[in-house]
């Protein structure tokens, strides 16, 4: 029976792989056309405005969802009352995250040096309750691995959102309005979807026996989180604070062209690694298989792209931004090769929770996220191509610290890692190098 069970698991896991790879590259393939149509559509300065408050709205979500609705993937027994007490808690922290926003609007302007972007933030505010309540529909969803109905919603989402709705109105000449309604758009269809899909109860309650548990762990999330979001993000906080909205737009839209893919890729990589750690949390030997199965994926496949995309920068922002976003380049340089080396770091975290050391990944990432913090200020004070290397050696850092603390827990050695990414690295330096190369000769043969 165990080896029925383990079999139906291992069948299950695969097949949420599959479609969240399938439903990820057709999502992002779409993202990456639209973004880069709203992008030319729109320019530097109106981008920059737009990306100043999704710095906001991003800080927001986390206290939108502490984390509760998070621990509904990794409870081995779930009953309607878990459910029911998390929605409510969800309702809870909805309403009130969207109460503050208006009531910071204003003063989140002034911080930013930025008056135009207090009517964003009061626009965008009630999207942190519909992101709230659909918290619990979407973790379900994943809690099943039901990877094909989540990604069907959100990539009709975004098409009805950014496609049939942003790009209209940017054409209209709308400007960063048409971003807002986009987004607005895509949230409230992908709540319909995915409570379609995993209808749950709607009668809520704050009071539950395991309440002092679920909570415990809500916080640790929370804090993980909200850590993680403060090195992702300090960066563009920093350029959003000292300089202009068009300096935003640069450096935002070139960490958006090649984090776009990486956070897509890492949003199905977590949650699959997550839910089938979740289900053979004593077996370390099928964890390791796992972790290093994605570690060689994200070697073969992934690192040789955005090494490649890092050598032909300047080619690939003319091509598809234009004139007027040429100076993009020297950000995606360096972020382009941070990229496969973020992802590295990502597949730890479902490691690290999976074997008891929640607690240990914050403890770690809480001073790392003051160097962070002090790096990326020193940094742009010089340029943004300073802060984006320095984000580089950053992200390379945290990797390298976080990757000895997950093979640690189960039993892998750096060893184990070379070996694993060989043959990831040798195809990356040869992909890297004709790049290069390629692109070389072909502005050597370019007129003027």
């Amino acid at each position: 029976m165990t080896a029925i069970l383990q079999a139906g698991l291992g069948t299950r896991s695969i097949t949420a792989f599959l479609w969240g790879v399938g439903g990820a590259f057709l999502r992002l393939f779409m993202q990456m056309a639209a973004q880069i149509v709203l992008a030319r559509l729109l320019g530097p300065e109106q981008y920059g405005l737009f990306a100043i408050s999704v710095v906001v709205m991003s800080f927001s979500a986390f206290f939108s969802d502490i984390g509760m609705a998070y621990g509904l993937i990794q409870r081995k027994s779930l009953d309607d009352s878990h459910v029911r007490f998390v929605f409510g808690w969800q309702l809870v922290l909805g309403v009130a995250v969207a109460g503050l926003l208006v009531l910071l609007a204003q003063p989140l302007g002034e911080f930013f040096r930025e008056p135009r972007l207090q009517a964003l933030i009061l626009a965008l505010a009630p999207l942190a309750f519909v992101q709230a309540i659909s918290a619990v529909s979407l973790n379900l969803l994943k809690r099943e691995l039901d990877f094909k109905t989540l990604q069907i919603a959100q990539t009709l989402a975004y098409f009805l959102g950014y496609v049939c709705v942003g790009i209209p109105l940017a054409l209209g000449g709308a400007g960063v309005w048409a971003l807002v309604a986009a987004w607005g758009v895509q949230s409230l269809i992908s709540l319909v979807l995915m409570y379609r899909a995993a209808r749950h109860p709607l009668q809520p309650t704050l009071r539950h026996p395991d309440a002092r548990s679920m909570g415990r762990f809500g916080g640790t999330v929370l804090l993980t989180n909200l850590t993680n979001w403060l090195i992702g993000n300090v960066d563009r906080t920093i350029v959003a604070r000292t300089l202009d909205s068009a300096s935003m737009g640069l450096y935002a839209n070139a960490y958006n062209l090649v984090n776009t893919p990486s956070s897509t890729m890492l949003g199905f990589m977590q949650p699959v690694l997550y839910s089938a750690c979740a289900k053979i949390q004593d077996d370390p030997q099928r964890i390791r298989k796992a972790y290093l199965l994605l570690m060689a994926g994200i070697g073969l496949v992934v690192m040789p792209v955005f090494f490649a995309m890092s050598a032909v920068a300047d080619t690939l922002v003319l091509a598809l931004y234009g004139q007027r976003w040429a100076q993009a380049a020297v950000v995606l340089q360096p972020i382009a090769l941070a990229m496969p080396i973020a992802l590295l770091w990502g597949i730890t975290t479902p490691v690290l929770w999976n074997t008891g050391r929640a607690s240990l990944e914050f403890k770690m990432q809480l001073p790392f996220a003051g160097l962070w913090l002090i790096a990326a200020w020193v940094a742009a004070q010089v340029s943004l191509a300073t802060l984006a290397w320095t984000v580089l050696g950053l992200f390379t850092l945290r990797t390298l610290l976080f990757t000895q603390l997950a093979i640690r827990q189960i039993g892998v050695t750096w060893a184990d890692c070379v070996r694993t990414l060989r043959g990831g690295l040798l195809l990356t330096a040869g992909v890297a190098l004709a790049g290069w190369g390629a692109d070389g000769s072909g502005r050597e043969g370019r007129p003027g």
